[in-house]
């Protein structure tokens, strides 16, 4: 009986653990992103998307740290979210606000001309954009999760991750599921308060359990290119 209770009792404490660490680590990116957040909220119906693509830079060393606690969690199992987090959060600044500035460049440049070609009624070339607005999310899921665990050049960063997108596009369609599916479940079951203090970091945990045998698999082809570096 006592056994039981013991194993009883490690689950309960384990589910707990897990509840935590998504809720702290989903709150501080939510502080991180709150100028975007704040922005929307002040602005709401008059939004600039503009400001909203500049705003945006935060997104990246946020998602970053986002995705380097999640991939620990995956394969340590347990960690420190507050201080863990900040700690990846310091160390990949600089790389994951370069990476997010080129990705909101990309963003902003498929998104204005898929509107500028809708309002002209060319719906062939805004469907184009629309399918490259796709792809560069789609590779974003690729680029964040490996820069959050290897620190490499952009260039080769960009390379791989296409490179990803194309042979693993399966891995690619599961993620946009993911997120799909969370986002839906969220909204059908009206559990948006939910969806707000654990959304982000059950995604990230999500897409970093999908891929993390790919990014393990990575280490020695990034360790073999930058040993003499």
């Amino acid at each position: 009986m006592k056994d039981k209770n013991d194993i009883l009792n490690n689950k309960v404490y384990a589910i707990t653990n897990y509840i935590t660490n998504f809720f702290i680590t989903n709150l501080w990116f939510l502080v991180m992103i709150s100028p975007i957040i704040i922005y929307i909220y002040i602005f709401e119906g008059n939004i600039s998307m503009s400001i909203l693509l500049l705003l945006s830079i935060l997104v990246g060393p946020a998602l970053t740290a986002l995705f380097s606690i999640m991939g620990k969690l995956v394969r340590e199992g347990d960690i420190a979210p507050t201080k863990d987090f900040f700690h990846f959060y310091k160390m990949n600044f600089l790389q994951s606000l370069l990476v997010g500035i080129i990705l909101n460049i990309l963003i902003s440049i498929t998104y204005f001309d898929m509107n500028y070609f809708s309002s002209k009624g060319n719906k062939y070339f805004s469907y184009i954009f629309l399918a490259l607005l796709a792809l560069i999310i789609m590779l974003s899921i690729y680029i964040y999760p490996i820069i959050s665990r290897y620190n490499i050049k952009i260039v080769h960063l960009f390379k791989i991750s296409i490179k990803l997108l194309i042979k693993k596009i399966y891995i690619s369609l599961s993620c946009i599921s993911i997120i799909i599916i969370v986002l839906g479940l969220v909204r059908i079951t009206r559990l948006s308060l939910v969806g707000v203090l654990f959304g982000v970091s059950i995604i990230g945990y999500l897409i970093m359990r999908m891929e993390k045998n790919i990014i393990d698999e990575l280490e020695e082809e990034i360790k073999e290119k930058y040993k003499n570096i």
